[in-house]
């Protein structure tokens, strides 16, 4: 496992892209994003829907790339 990188679902918070992430890391090293303002409206809406419906993280797992990953990462915007 790589343990010292952080990755972020911007924009490919898809199975796809998520599951050969899990691969190299453990979801306690994703980072939720969206890619807006770059990204358009729908694909936002889309990468949102598609990294909630992700059924290989647990609630907690989920919960944590959401939030608290990127709050342990960056405890100063806590």
């Amino acid at each position: 496992m790589i343990t010292g990188l952080y990755y972020e679902t911007t924009p490919a918070g898809s199975r796809n892209s998520l599951l050969p992430t899990l691969e190299v890391t453990t979801a306690d090293h994703i980072l939720f994003g969206t890619g807006w303002p770059a990204a358009p409206e729908p694909t936002v809406v889309r990468n949102i829907a598609n990294l909630t419906g992700f059924d290989a993280f647990t609630a907690t797992q989920l919960h944590a790339v959401e939030r608290d990953n990127a709050l342990r990462r960056f405890p100063r915007f806590a």
